[in-house]
């Protein structure tokens, strides 16, 4: 139990490097996946499976599409401020 509690405190002064590139943003879809789902879970009174699912994936396009618009748009106004 001492090793658990020692190797996440290591984790605290010495963190994952998670570089900044294309690729890394990937792990964005994952979250957001997770976010739907719990989301989706907190609100719903009655669990049918394929109402779940469909409302699940549906708020997963969304978030994804906004996350996808947001960094589009970040692009253009750095671009623009930057030419």
């Amino acid at each position: 139990m001492a090793e658990l509690a020692g190797a996440v405190l290591a984790g605290l002064y010495a963190p994952v490097d998670i570089p900044t590139t294309p690729a890394s943003l990937l792990w964005m879809f994952p979250l957001l996946l997770s976010i739907a789902v719990v989301y989706k879970t907190t609100r719903i009174r009655v669990l049918f499976w394929k109402t779940f699912v469909r409302e699940v994936l549906i708020l997963f396009l969304t978030l994804s599409g906004f996350m996808i618009l947001a960094g589009i748009v970040l692009n253009l106004v750095v671009w623009l401020m930057t030419s």
